[in-house]
């Protein structure tokens, strides 16, 4: 019998190892990405950057650099090298310079190059680091924001090991800033100014037209929950005068001024603030104080990217169920059209430029990688600029379909089946429940394959295994009533739309019931550990990032709005409801192998969630492991880091479920 298992291994170990010919995670990692994008005032070129992984012995970041090319693609160069990243570029007003943010200095500071040639020259001198920036009309001055650091004295006790503190009693606040770029002082440097003095956090900001004043949007800290809950003012750049736009207990951010300088238009969730509530775009009236409310959008919750050029419309971008839609709305409220009609690729990373005559996007499908479009504001007729990625483009993906189903109640769902490489109707496979986050998140129809994030898809697919991506009540891009529809019941109706996908999977012939996988991250990561609690039907489970406790979550993460929105107050208002779909409090129900992956420095969902339930399996004998991600946030960010959570979840999910 030896040589006949011999034979036997040697005929599958190849076609294991040809399954991950073309999307292994290494693979994977050398995917490029556009991530940022302008068209030039004149409408003639675009600068944009293009990011890539790069791992070396002592090195593990994504970086990016800037690229130019005329409006169609042609005569592309590489405007920036270098081992630092250089971001965000954003034309001159007279199309002849491109300013961005680098680090090659060891600080995140302001640079200007010249498109004529010669070296790029360092605008600002701040200790932390430069954030966004805009150009003045009259390109004469920047405005940007930038972090504050430790002061010398906190530096001298940090060094003294005397650096004790009181929680938020001394905090740290991204300020506006302005640099006049005419202008020197008498050391030879840049004249620049502070224009916000008050302890906030200035979030977004925009120029007036004549360039006397900025209109800025700002929380009480860099906190993400305190700047959920922004409100709006003005300053004046000679007086530094402050004017409050808008004050209400409603969230009010990224404003901006219409092209006569005659209205602020600002994001505004409703009042009071509701995490899963309706979203709109709202004006303010400088000559006479008054606001209103333009034409509410089908999903609700959205973005501004500017106004037209006539200062008739705003233009807004928002999820539209498992694509992107732009709109139009006009200025007296009572009118929408949609920008973008017919569109049935994602649309995302939407800008508008300067001179408000061009936007530039990404496009993309499941099966189609994103690339650089531009389109003129007049018409939506969008021409392809880059082709980063068509290295890739002849490999085969797992082909994607939206499918549909009843969930809980009856309300219909919809989820994203992603099949084998080469699958052949009839044949039952592998299924892995991928569970989004949020819970207002949603899956899109973006491309599968991806040099970032958690989930190899690509290389589930390319192994023999389906992953289905339900939107459950909750999710995004379906209105404010579905968004609302998990209220107070995480784990309930939701629970229900997520078990009616897989056996509408299994329905279809599809899916083998008897290998059947559970992943997420995030809210995922809840519902992940919500599933295994309450069902033994999944032979193994990757839970990322998950919240197992809502009391505990509550009381320290940094969006401590949110529970209090879903759950109708703080725990202590209802200490039985939180128990009640806490994971945790279900645990000894759990038969189903664990993975658990954590960021050791995530504040959104604290690791401290992953070790209790580690902990908890553990000493109940059921096989688990914990990956812990070191100085990784809410999610890897690091290349390598990446690499290490795509590889453990390739191999724990296809050991299981192969």
């Amino acid at each position: 019998m030896k040589p006949v298992l011999t034979w036997l291994l040697l005929l599958v170990i190849p076609v294991l190892v040809s399954a991950q010919t073309n999307w292994s995670p290494d693979q994977l990692l050398k995917i490029k990405n556009i991530s940022a994008a302008e068209v030039s005032p004149d409408g003639k070129r675009v600068a944009y950057t293009i990011r890539e992984a790069v791992m070396t012995d002592d090195r593990s970041e994504y970086v990016n650099q800037i690229w130019i090319s005329a409006i169609d693609g042609s005569n592309a160069f590489q405007l920036t090298r270098g081992d630092k990243s250089n971001n965000n570029p954003k034309w001159s007003p007279d199309n002849q310079s491109i300013a961005f943010t680098s680090s090659r200095d060891g600080k995140s500071n302001l640079y200007i190059i010249s498109l004529a040639g010669g070296e790029a020259e360092k605008i600002t001198e701040v200790k932390g680091s430069v954030g966004d920036f805009s150009w003045s009309y009259d390109g004469k001055m920047i405005a940007y924001l930038t972090a504050d650091v430790a002061s010398d004295e906190e530096e001298k006790r940090k060094k003294a090991k005397d650096d004790w503190y009181f929680m938020e009693e001394v905090l740290k606040q991204n300020r506006l800033a302005v640099v006049w770029l005419n202008q020197k002082d008498s050391t030879g440097r840049l004249v620049q100014k502070v224009l916000t003095k008050d302890n906030i956090n200035v979030n977004a900001f925009d120029w007036n037209k004549d360039g006397s004043a900025i209109v800025y949007s700002y929380g009480k800290s860099v906190k993400v929950n305190d700047n959920i809950y922004s409100d709006i003012a003005m300053v004046n750049i000679a007086s530094g005068e402050i004017k409050t736009i808008a004050n209400t207990p409603a969230g009010e951010t990224n404003p901006r001024f219409s092209p006569d300088g005659q209205y602020i238009s600002y994001h505004c969730t409703q009042n009071p603030h509701d995490w899963a509530g309706a979203r709109h775009a709202q004006v303010y009236g400088l000559a006479d104080g008054k606001s209103w409310k333009l034409k509410a959008t089908p999903n609700e919750d959205g973005a501004i990217l500017g106004w037209t050029k006539d200062g008739k419309a705003l233009i807004w971008s928002e999820e539209n169920r498992t694509r992107a839609s732009i709109y139009l709305l006009g200025l007296d409220g009572q009118t929408i059209s949609e920008w973008s009609k017919g569109e049935k690729d994602h649309i995302s990373l939407a800008r508008l430029n300067n001179s408000r005559t061009h936007l530039s996007f990404l496009l993309q499908n499941s099966s189609k990688f994103p690339e650089l479009y531009v389109s003129t504001l007049d018409d939506y007729k969008p021409a392809k600029v880059t082709s980063i990625n068509a290295g890739h483009a002849n490999k085969p993906l797992g082909r994607t379909e939206l499918i549909k189903w009843k969930g809980a109640d009856g309300l219909e769902i919809e989820g994203l089946l992603t099949y084998p490489v080469n699958y052949q109707a009839g044949q039952k496979v592998p299924l892995i429940l991928n569970i989004h986050g949020g819970p207002a998140g949603v899956f899109a129809e973006t491309c599968i394959a991806a040099n970032s994030g958690t989930y190899p898809l690509a290389s589930f697919s390319e192994q023999g295994i389906a992953i289905l991506r339900p939107n459950p009540r909750g999710s995004t891009g379906y209105g404010t009533a579905f968004r609302q529809a998990n209220r107070a019941d995480w784990g309930g109706k939701d629970y229900i739309d997520l078990m009616n996908g897989i056996d509408a999977v299994i329905k279809m012939g599809v899916a083998d019931k008897d290998k059947l996988g559970v992943m997420g991250w995030s809210y995922g990561g809840f519902m992940s550990s919500w599933v295994v609690g309450h069902t033994n039907r999944f032979k193994v489970a990757s839970i990322g990032a998950p919240v197992v406790d809502l009391r505990h979550q509550n009381l320290t993460d940094d969006v401590a709005g949110l529970l209090i929105t879903y759950f109708n107050g703080d725990p202590w208002t209802n200490w039985d409801l939180y128990d009640k779909y806490s994971p945790l409090l279900y645990v000894q129900h759990v038969q189903t192998p664990v993975l658990l992956q954590h960021g050791e420095a995530d504040q959104r969902v604290p690791v401290s969630n992953s070790i209790m339930f580690y902990n908890a399996l553990k000493r109940r004998n059921i096989p688990v492991r914990l990956l812990v991600l070191p100085r990784q946030p809410h999610g890897p960010v690091e290349p390598r880091m990446v690499k290490k959570t795509m590889q453990t979840n390739l191999e724990w999910m296809g050991a299981k479920l192969k």
